[in-house]
Protein backbone atom coordinates (compact mmCIF):
# COMPACT_ATOMS: atom_id res chain seq x y z
CA UNK A 1 0.00 0.00 0.00
CA UNK A 2 1.56 3.38 -0.77
CA UNK A 3 1.99 5.15 2.14
CA UNK A 4 0.34 8.40 2.22
CA UNK A 5 1.84 12.05 2.64
CA UNK A 6 1.45 13.57 6.27
CA UNK A 7 -0.90 16.61 5.59
CA UNK A 8 0.67 17.63 9.22
CA UNK A 9 1.81 21.83 8.99
CA UNK A 10 -0.42 22.36 6.37
CA UNK A 11 -4.21 24.22 6.66
CA UNK A 12 -6.57 26.11 4.40
CA UNK A 13 -5.99 28.83 6.47
CA UNK A 14 -2.07 28.75 4.97
CA UNK A 15 -2.80 28.45 1.69
CA UNK A 16 -5.14 31.62 2.07
CA UNK A 17 -1.99 33.74 3.17
CA UNK A 18 -0.14 32.51 0.26
CA UNK A 19 -3.08 33.84 -2.10
CA UNK A 20 -3.15 36.89 -0.11
CA UNK A 21 0.61 37.65 -0.07
CA UNK A 22 0.67 36.86 -3.89
CA UNK A 23 -2.30 38.77 -5.06
CA UNK A 24 -1.03 41.91 -2.74
CA UNK A 25 2.69 41.61 -3.23
CA UNK A 26 3.20 42.87 0.16
CA UNK A 27 2.64 41.14 3.71
CA UNK A 28 1.60 43.73 5.42
CA UNK A 29 -1.55 44.59 2.78
CA UNK A 30 -1.95 40.00 3.02
CA UNK A 31 -2.10 40.42 6.83
CA UNK A 32 -4.76 43.25 7.27
CA UNK A 33 -6.90 41.53 4.58
CA UNK A 34 -6.47 37.90 6.44
CA UNK A 35 -7.23 39.81 9.81
CA UNK A 36 -3.72 38.47 11.42
CA UNK A 37 -0.67 40.54 12.19
CA UNK A 38 2.08 40.97 9.88
CA UNK A 39 4.49 38.98 12.14
CA UNK A 40 2.56 35.60 12.53
CA UNK A 41 2.02 35.85 8.73
CA UNK A 42 5.43 35.58 8.07
CA UNK A 43 6.29 33.03 10.44
CA UNK A 44 3.51 30.61 9.20
CA UNK A 45 4.76 31.09 5.85
CA UNK A 46 8.23 30.51 6.84
CA UNK A 47 7.10 27.26 8.38
CA UNK A 48 5.36 26.12 5.37
CA UNK A 49 8.46 26.86 2.94
CA UNK A 50 10.44 25.09 5.33
CA UNK A 51 7.81 21.95 5.58
CA UNK A 52 7.28 22.37 1.56
CA UNK A 53 12.07 22.51 1.41
CA UNK A 54 11.49 25.29 -0.97
CA UNK A 55 10.08 29.30 -1.16
CA UNK A 56 7.30 30.17 -2.24
CA UNK A 57 8.35 33.98 -2.34
CA UNK A 58 11.26 35.90 -3.09
CA UNK A 59 11.17 38.69 -0.70
CA UNK A 60 12.54 42.49 -2.11
CA UNK A 61 12.48 44.60 0.75
CA UNK A 62 8.55 45.39 1.53
CA UNK A 63 7.75 43.81 -1.93
CA UNK A 64 7.85 39.89 -2.34
CA UNK A 65 6.79 38.21 -6.03
CA UNK A 66 6.10 34.44 -5.99
CA UNK A 67 9.21 32.20 -6.98
CA UNK A 68 8.59 29.75 -9.95
CA UNK A 69 8.07 27.03 -7.41
CA UNK A 70 5.48 29.90 -6.01
CA UNK A 71 3.95 30.28 -8.80
CA UNK A 72 3.26 26.20 -9.41
CA UNK A 73 2.39 26.31 -6.05
CA UNK A 74 0.29 29.25 -5.99
CA UNK A 75 -2.15 27.57 -9.20
CA UNK A 76 -2.67 24.78 -7.13
CA UNK A 77 -3.75 27.26 -4.10
CA UNK A 78 -6.29 29.26 -6.40
CA UNK A 79 -7.71 25.32 -7.20
CA UNK A 80 -7.49 24.31 -3.56
CA UNK A 81 -9.24 27.03 -2.11
CA UNK A 82 -12.34 27.37 -4.83
CA UNK A 83 -12.73 23.43 -4.50
CA UNK A 84 -12.95 23.69 -0.33
CA UNK A 85 -15.19 27.04 -0.89
CA UNK A 86 -17.56 24.79 -2.92
CA UNK A 87 -17.46 21.82 -0.43
CA UNK A 88 -19.04 24.95 1.88
CA UNK A 89 -21.33 25.92 -0.32
CA UNK A 90 -22.75 22.50 -0.93
CA UNK A 91 -23.82 22.35 3.13
CA UNK A 92 -25.56 25.12 1.80
CA UNK A 93 -26.91 23.29 -1.02
CA UNK A 94 -27.77 20.47 1.15
CA UNK A 95 -30.78 22.43 2.89
CA UNK A 96 -34.55 22.92 2.27
CA UNK A 97 -33.62 26.78 1.23
CA UNK A 98 -31.59 29.23 -0.49
CA UNK A 99 -29.72 30.71 2.54
CA UNK A 100 -26.29 32.29 3.20
CA UNK A 101 -24.16 35.28 0.88
CA UNK A 102 -25.20 35.15 -2.64
CA UNK A 103 -23.25 37.22 -4.80
CA UNK A 104 -25.03 38.59 -7.81
CA UNK A 105 -23.88 40.20 -11.29
CA UNK A 106 -25.90 42.46 -12.94
CA UNK A 107 -25.29 44.01 -16.17
CA UNK A 108 -25.16 48.07 -16.45
CA UNK A 109 -28.26 48.67 -19.05
CA UNK A 110 -30.34 46.53 -16.58
CA UNK A 111 -29.55 46.76 -13.19
CA UNK A 112 -30.47 50.27 -12.19
CA UNK A 113 -34.06 49.75 -14.05
CA UNK A 114 -34.55 46.12 -12.63
CA UNK A 115 -33.28 46.10 -9.22
CA UNK A 116 -35.47 48.52 -7.67
CA UNK A 117 -38.66 46.72 -9.21
CA UNK A 118 -37.71 43.43 -7.23
CA UNK A 119 -35.09 43.68 -4.64
CA UNK A 120 -37.82 44.09 -2.01
CA UNK A 121 -40.02 41.17 -3.27
CA UNK A 122 -36.31 39.02 -3.32
CA UNK A 123 -36.06 40.72 0.84
CA UNK A 124 -39.39 38.99 1.70
CA UNK A 125 -39.37 35.91 0.07
CA UNK A 126 -35.25 35.04 1.09
CA UNK A 127 -35.17 36.49 4.49
CA UNK A 128 -31.89 34.66 5.10
CA UNK A 129 -30.11 35.42 1.80
CA UNK A 130 -27.33 38.10 2.70
CA UNK A 131 -27.29 39.53 -1.36
CA UNK A 132 -24.06 41.67 -2.65
CA UNK A 133 -24.82 43.09 -6.00
CA UNK A 134 -22.24 43.56 -8.62
CA UNK A 135 -22.31 45.58 -11.93
CA UNK A 136 -20.27 44.84 -14.58
CA UNK A 137 -20.39 43.99 -18.44
CA UNK A 138 -21.50 40.72 -19.91
CA UNK A 139 -18.05 38.96 -20.31
CA UNK A 140 -16.68 40.31 -17.31
CA UNK A 141 -19.42 38.92 -15.65
CA UNK A 142 -19.15 35.43 -17.12
CA UNK A 143 -15.39 35.67 -15.98
CA UNK A 144 -16.20 36.15 -12.67
CA UNK A 145 -18.75 33.62 -12.40
CA UNK A 146 -16.19 31.25 -14.26
CA UNK A 147 -13.46 31.80 -11.30
CA UNK A 148 -16.36 31.33 -8.58
CA UNK A 149 -16.15 34.89 -7.42
CA UNK A 150 -20.27 35.15 -8.59
CA UNK A 151 -23.01 32.76 -8.08
CA UNK A 152 -25.90 34.61 -10.19
CA UNK A 153 -25.70 36.89 -13.20
CA UNK A 154 -28.14 38.86 -14.62
CA UNK A 155 -27.48 39.26 -18.55
CA UNK A 156 -29.19 39.75 -21.99
CA UNK A 157 -27.14 37.38 -23.68
CA UNK A 158 -26.97 33.01 -24.04
CA UNK A 159 -23.96 32.25 -21.80
CA UNK A 160 -20.58 31.87 -24.00
CA UNK A 161 -18.86 29.71 -21.36
CA UNK A 162 -20.08 25.64 -21.11
CA UNK A 163 -19.91 25.40 -17.61
CA UNK A 164 -22.50 28.22 -17.43
CA UNK A 165 -26.24 27.45 -17.38
CA UNK A 166 -29.11 30.34 -17.80
CA UNK A 167 -33.05 30.23 -17.40
CA UNK A 168 -34.90 33.00 -19.20
CA UNK A 169 -36.84 35.76 -17.29
CA UNK A 170 -38.48 37.75 -19.80
CA UNK A 171 -38.60 39.30 -22.84
CA UNK A 172 -37.71 43.08 -23.11
CA UNK A 173 -38.87 45.09 -25.68
CA UNK A 174 -36.67 48.04 -27.41
CA UNK A 175 -38.53 51.41 -27.59
CA UNK A 176 -37.32 53.96 -30.21
CA UNK A 177 -36.23 57.50 -28.80
CA UNK A 178 -35.17 60.52 -31.30
CA UNK A 179 -35.21 64.03 -30.56
CA UNK A 180 -38.67 66.09 -30.56
CA UNK A 181 -38.08 67.82 -33.77
CA UNK A 182 -37.94 64.05 -35.88
CA UNK A 183 -41.60 63.15 -34.22
CA UNK A 184 -44.01 65.43 -32.76
CA UNK A 185 -46.62 62.92 -31.49
CA UNK A 186 -44.55 60.72 -28.64
CA UNK A 187 -46.01 57.04 -28.07
CA UNK A 188 -47.18 56.25 -31.46
CA UNK A 189 -45.93 53.08 -32.56
CA UNK A 190 -43.01 53.17 -35.44
CA UNK A 191 -42.53 51.13 -38.31
CA UNK A 192 -38.93 49.40 -38.10
CA UNK A 193 -37.85 50.98 -41.61
CA UNK A 194 -38.52 54.32 -40.05
CA UNK A 195 -35.90 52.98 -37.37
CA UNK A 196 -33.63 51.80 -39.89
CA UNK A 197 -33.37 54.82 -41.77
CA UNK A 198 -32.17 57.11 -38.53
CA UNK A 199 -29.01 57.87 -37.75
CA UNK A 200 -28.40 56.15 -34.72
CA UNK A 201 -25.88 57.27 -31.32
CA UNK A 202 -24.78 53.67 -29.87
CA UNK A 203 -23.35 52.62 -26.86
CA UNK A 204 -19.77 51.52 -26.41
CA UNK A 205 -17.66 48.44 -26.93
CA UNK A 206 -18.42 46.58 -23.41
CA UNK A 207 -22.09 46.96 -23.97
CA UNK A 208 -23.85 43.89 -25.56
CA UNK A 209 -26.62 46.19 -25.88
CA UNK A 210 -24.78 47.73 -28.52
CA UNK A 211 -24.07 44.19 -30.44
CA UNK A 212 -27.73 43.58 -30.41
CA UNK A 213 -28.31 47.37 -31.67
CA UNK A 214 -25.70 46.74 -34.62
CA UNK A 215 -27.15 43.20 -35.23
CA UNK A 216 -30.87 44.15 -35.91
CA UNK A 217 -29.82 46.98 -37.98
CA UNK A 218 -27.72 45.44 -39.88
CA UNK A 219 -25.21 48.27 -39.21
CA UNK A 220 -21.50 48.78 -39.82
CA UNK A 221 -19.45 49.51 -36.86
CA UNK A 222 -17.74 52.26 -37.86
CA UNK A 223 -15.16 54.23 -36.02
CA UNK A 224 -16.85 57.84 -36.75
CA UNK A 225 -19.99 56.55 -34.88
CA UNK A 226 -21.18 58.37 -31.92
CA UNK A 227 -20.80 56.79 -29.09
CA UNK A 228 -22.26 56.69 -25.55
CA UNK A 229 -20.60 54.92 -21.85
CA UNK A 230 -23.97 54.67 -20.21
CA UNK A 231 -27.61 54.51 -21.37
CA UNK A 232 -27.84 57.87 -19.50
CA UNK A 233 -25.42 59.56 -21.17
CA UNK A 234 -27.32 58.09 -24.20
CA UNK A 235 -30.20 59.27 -23.51
CA UNK A 236 -28.94 63.06 -23.21
CA UNK A 237 -27.17 62.53 -26.03
CA UNK A 238 -30.47 62.07 -27.88
CA UNK A 239 -31.79 64.59 -26.07
CA UNK A 240 -29.53 67.25 -27.72
CA UNK A 241 -30.49 66.19 -31.26
CA UNK A 242 -27.22 64.09 -31.84
CA UNK A 243 -29.30 60.83 -33.45
CA UNK A 244 -31.80 58.63 -32.45
CA UNK A 245 -31.89 55.34 -29.95
CA UNK A 246 -32.79 51.96 -29.27
CA UNK A 247 -33.49 51.58 -25.29
CA UNK A 248 -34.74 48.95 -23.60
CA UNK A 249 -38.10 49.55 -22.44
CA UNK A 250 -37.16 49.04 -18.48
CA UNK A 251 -34.76 51.95 -18.88
CA UNK A 252 -37.31 54.39 -20.14
CA UNK A 253 -40.61 53.30 -18.06
CA UNK A 254 -39.75 56.38 -15.80
CA UNK A 255 -41.19 59.84 -15.66
CA UNK A 256 -39.67 61.87 -18.59
CA UNK A 257 -36.62 64.06 -17.49
CA UNK A 258 -36.13 66.24 -20.56
CA UNK A 259 -39.28 68.30 -20.80
CA UNK A 260 -40.51 66.53 -24.01
CA UNK A 261 -37.22 67.06 -25.96
CA UNK A 262 -37.30 63.18 -26.51
CA UNK A 263 -40.23 61.30 -27.87
CA UNK A 264 -40.35 57.59 -27.07
CA UNK A 265 -42.38 54.81 -29.92
CA UNK A 266 -42.82 51.47 -29.59
CA UNK A 267 -41.90 49.57 -32.30
CA UNK A 268 -44.54 47.73 -34.95
CA UNK A 269 -43.86 44.62 -37.04
CA UNK A 270 -41.92 42.28 -34.57
CA UNK A 271 -40.30 41.52 -31.38
CA UNK A 272 -37.13 43.94 -31.61
CA UNK A 273 -35.96 43.29 -27.93
CA UNK A 274 -33.26 41.39 -25.56
CA UNK A 275 -34.17 38.03 -23.70
CA UNK A 276 -32.92 38.56 -20.03
CA UNK A 277 -31.61 35.63 -18.63
CA UNK A 278 -30.07 34.47 -14.84
CA UNK A 279 -27.02 32.70 -15.43
CA UNK A 280 -25.01 30.19 -13.02
CA UNK A 281 -22.56 27.23 -13.05
CA UNK A 282 -23.85 24.11 -13.87
CA UNK A 283 -21.54 22.52 -10.93
CA UNK A 284 -22.88 25.10 -8.34
CA UNK A 285 -24.36 22.79 -5.60
CA UNK A 286 -26.96 25.12 -5.09
CA UNK A 287 -27.80 24.76 -8.89
CA UNK A 288 -31.45 23.44 -7.87
CA UNK A 289 -31.71 26.34 -5.32
CA UNK A 290 -30.55 28.98 -7.71
CA UNK A 291 -32.76 27.86 -10.80
CA UNK A 292 -35.88 27.81 -8.09
CA UNK A 293 -34.38 31.67 -7.18
CA UNK A 294 -34.94 32.41 -10.94
CA UNK A 295 -37.64 30.91 -11.12
CA UNK A 296 -39.63 33.19 -8.26
CA UNK A 297 -37.87 36.16 -10.24
CA UNK A 298 -39.46 35.12 -13.42
CA UNK A 299 -43.05 35.08 -11.71
CA UNK A 300 -42.43 38.24 -10.44
CA UNK A 301 -41.87 39.58 -13.86
CA UNK A 302 -44.87 38.20 -15.04
CA UNK A 303 -47.00 40.41 -13.25
CA UNK A 304 -49.33 42.88 -15.28
CA UNK A 305 -47.71 45.68 -13.28
CA UNK A 306 -43.96 44.59 -14.35
CA UNK A 307 -45.34 43.08 -17.55
CA UNK A 308 -46.36 46.83 -18.76
CA UNK A 309 -43.21 47.68 -17.95
CA UNK A 310 -40.80 45.67 -20.51
CA UNK A 311 -43.60 45.14 -23.18
CA UNK A 312 -43.14 48.75 -25.03
CA UNK A 313 -46.09 50.76 -24.23
CA UNK A 314 -44.73 53.97 -23.96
Amino acid sequence: MTKRTSMAGLSLRDLEYIQSIAKEGHFGRAASICGVSQPAISQQVLKLEARLGFSIFERQGKHVSLTPNGQIVFRKVEILLAEARELLELSLGLNNSLEGKLRIGVIPTLGPYLLPLVLKSIKSAYPNVQISLFEEPTQILEVMLTKRELDLALVATEPKQQMLVSLTLFFEDFIFACPKEHKENPGLPVRWSEVLASKLVLLSEEHCLRDQTIALCDRVNLPENRVASSLEMLRHMVALGEGAALFPALSVSGPDRFGGLTTLHPIDGGNFGRYIRLAWRNSDPRAEHLEQFGKFLRSQMEMPSMAKLYKGRC
